[in-house]
């Protein structure tokens, strides 16, 4: 479009033009016929010199509009100038061939919305490339929790799977396969996979093709969900949950630990975290401490919750306005287009797309059982009214989710979610699609950036200050566990933790307290107290470890307890004098609304409390007055070696 200046030095040079050509006419040996030629043409100009002004700024410098002239009050109007097509760019076919087979109805918005934290894009933009160049099998590694595991979707729905499958369609290779190793395990969090890194290192060193070098070019990060909820002891899922709890700082220090060995361990891997969210409003995520964690280390985020949710809220809201009792609709309000406009036969029967309220998949939609996985089939789909039920995010209302609540409107339908199903915290085949959909878009428009703009990003560097940690050292430490001990198994690789044949009171098993029976620990409830365990830590003699005990801590029924490491050094059976002992009182109850495994450093980094073989005894005390349970529940016993840097 010209700009204003431009447009009148155009209407002056020409207009000043027109008057020499007038005096030219004067001269002229017909000057009567020559003026009234001359009249006629500048009229003409001056009209056209109207219409150049005019242009609509809303379609360009191709789309002109009807000319208003003050000397043609009745003007006629000019024709359109018409939109050439402009052939498709070899970069726009590229990034439309690396997203054609995304979810119907995943707008624009939803891609932007996605890409919550750009970061650094120069390692995402070599994962990229190392696909394009075909010269190797690429390798992307998914960490995260029972989301990532696939909880209640059949597995070839999952989006690990549709990862793999995308790498291999959309760059195949002769002789081999991309691959997608999932690491993922029900209940892990940041601090799990901290505590693991040394296990993690060596399961993938044994997974990974030779021509990778031992590094993986893509890590998926997906623990917003769990860093939030960890293991409830109360009810399967405690949706009393608060963002700055007494263990934000330690949950923010564990991602920090995660991200910096990464980055150093491998150079080349593009990182990322993908945040999650659930259907529970009263559930926090850890977005918030993910996000500050991003943006120092410069990590991108692809974020699920803020490209669908948004939408999510507005789809509750409409159905409260229309029956605040069932948030159901009627069965005129379905689309059987999805209200996207297009031919439901045509779409993939993977995706039925018929939706109510809003355009699919932002919609009610119908139950799709045959997605979940048949142990889960019998609870069938979980609905939005259910969800806002089991969260108590209406207070004191009485809702009629379906038939077995009480009397159900004739001709409504209760609104199922598509991308949730069996429950509100998992994401239904649907949503796996989805998430796959976010993840692909952001590397296919890392290289749209690349070939389109000529934009190559920069290499990035270490910042040079830590995040919540105090010292460099202090990351690489924490992030070198040499000793990890579970009771049950965090991702692929796990050692058991097992008391000391004879050491082990009669009142402390080994059981899972939850209703589901999934979140086993030594738990002793002995009002009395007294009840005591020990177990065995076992490592190179003549270094100085740093131990500790994972224990539950939690809002209720918890109880107090002494941990007491004593160190024998270079003698295993116990028979010498111990060479110094550390104890500590740990209570397992605490103010915030949350329950969640929570790791207790018992010998101190400057302190030699344990060099080499060490004996780790946890005692209950007798029940607190005042408190309604004394229960104690120890869940790991690990080691790491002492930091050079003195506790803060």
């Amino acid at each position: 479009m010209n700009s204003p200046g431009v447009a009148m030095g155009r209407r002056r040079f020409m207009i000043g033009s027109v008057e020499s050509s007038m005096i030219g006419c004067l001269t002229s040996k017909y000057l009567l016929l020559a003026g009234l030629l001359c009249f006629v043409w500048n009229v003409a100009n001056i009209h056209h010199l109207a219409s150049l002004s005019l242009v609509d700024c809303n379609h360009g410098e191709d789309f002109i509009m009807a000319p208003r002239s003050a000397l043609s009050p009745r003007s006629l109007p000019l024709p359109v100038a018409s939109k050439t097509e402009k052939p498709e760019s070899s970069c726009n076919s590229e990034y439309n061939r690396l997203t054609a087979n995304k979810t119907p109805g995943i707008t624009k918005e939803d891609l932007l919305r996605s890409k919550a934290w750009t970061g650094n894009q120069y390692r995402l933009n070599k994962a990229v490339n190392a696909l394009r160049d075909g010269n190797r099998p690429v390798v992307a590694v998914v960490a995260g929790g029972s989301i990532s595991l696939g909880h209640g979707v059949e597995k070839t729905y999952r989006y690990g799977e549709r990862l793999e499958r995308w790498m291999n369609d959309m760059y195949p290779l002769e002789n081999n396969k991309h691959q997608v190793i999932n690491v993922a395990a029900h209940g892990a969090d940041m601090c799990s996979m901290a505590k693991r890194l040394n296990v993690l290192y060596s399961d993938l060193s044994s997974r990974m093709p030779k021509s990778s070098n031992n590094e993986p070019d893509i890590i998926i990060l997906e623990f917003a969900v769990n860093d939030y909820q960890g293991q409830d002891h109360m009810i399967q899922i405690d949706h009393k949950t608060s963002v700055f709890f007494d263990g934000f700082r330690e949950l923010a220090l564990c991602a920090e630990v995660v991200i910096y060995s990464l980055l150093t361990k491998f150079p080349n891997a593009a990182i990322a975290f993908l945040e999650m969210q659930t259907a529970n409003f009263r559930r926090k995520t850890g977005a918030l401490l993910h996000m500050g964690i991003a943006q120092h280390y410069q990590i991108p985020v692809f974020s699920y919750a803020e490209a669908m949710f948004h939408y999510y809220f507005r789809l509750i809201k409409k159905l409260e306005e229309m029956d605040k009792n069932t948030y159901s609709f009627s069965d005129d309000q379905w689309m059987l287009d999805g209200g996207l406009g297009i031919d439901p036969a045509k779409v993939a029967n993977e995706t039925p797309i018929a939706s109510a309220i809003l355009p699919f998949p932002h919609g009610c939609a119908k139950c799709r059982l045959n997605y979940i996985e048949p142990q889960f089939r019998k609870g069938g789909c979980k609905s939005i009214c259910r969800f806002l039920e089991k969260g108590n995010l209406i207070p004191g209302a009485k809702l009629i989710c379906n038939e077995k609540d009480g009397p159900f409107p004739a001709g409504r339908n209760e609104c199922f979610v598509p991308f949730f199903a069996h429950d509100e915290v998992h994401p239904s085949a649907l949503g796996h699609a989805i998430v796959m959909d976010f993840i692909v878009d952001g590397l296919a428009s890392a290289r749209f950036r690349v070939c389109n703009d000529g934009f190559v990003p920069a290499e990035g560097a270490m910042p040079l200050t830590t995040f919540v940690a105090g010292s460099f050292d202090d990351l690489k430490v924490r992030g070198d566990f040499l000793w990890v001990h579970d009771v049950d198994r965090i991702f692929s690789r796990w050692d058991e933790l097992k008391p000391i044949d004879g050491r082990t009171s009669e009142g402390f098993k080994r059981y899972a307290d939850d209703p589901m029976k999934q979140r086993p620990g030594w738990v002793a409830t002995n009002e009395k107290g007294g009840e005591s365990v020990t177990f065995p830590i076992d490592l190179p003699p003549g270094q100085c470890y740093t131990v500790y005990v994972a224990i539950l801590k939690s809002y209720s029924g918890m109880g107090t307890m002494q941990i007491e490491v004593k160190d024998f050094g270079d003698n295993k059976d116990g028979s010498a004098a111990v060479k110094h002992t550390s104890s500590k009182k740990v209570d397992g109850l605490w103010s915030s609304p949350i329950s969640v495994w929570n790791d207790v450093q018992i010998t101190e980094d400057d302190t030699l409390g344990c060099t080499g073989y060490c004996e780790v005894t946890i005692t209950t005390d007798p029940l607190v007055q005042g408190r309604n349970g004394n229960k104690v529940k120890v869940l790991t016993v690990s080691a790491r070696r002492c930091s050079a840097t003195k506790k803060q």
